[in-house]
């Protein structure tokens, strides 16, 4: 079963957190784990191309408060 969620909804806030997430999961296996959202965003129909888009540029920005954290 998918679920839609409409731009500019509560709905959508809700569903970036969820995003953030999966992403952890899948960037930090090691640190963090969250299989339910893993489950539920492959579950969601949203375009996730603007949240995508952002979690690539902050990715590549400079961390500035030192060294950053190393796994």
């Amino acid at each position: 079963m998918s679920y839609h969620i409409e731009k500019n909804t509560v709905q959508e806030t809700l569903v970036i957190p969820l995003y953030g997430r999966k992403l952890c999961t899948e960037q930090f296996p090691n640190l963090f784990r969250d299989e339910k959202a893993v489950e539920l965003i492959d579950r969601i129909d949203y375009d996730f191309s603007a949240l995508e888009k952002r979690a690539r540029i902050a990715a590549e920005l400079p961390f500035e408060g030192g060294a950053p954290f190393t796994a």
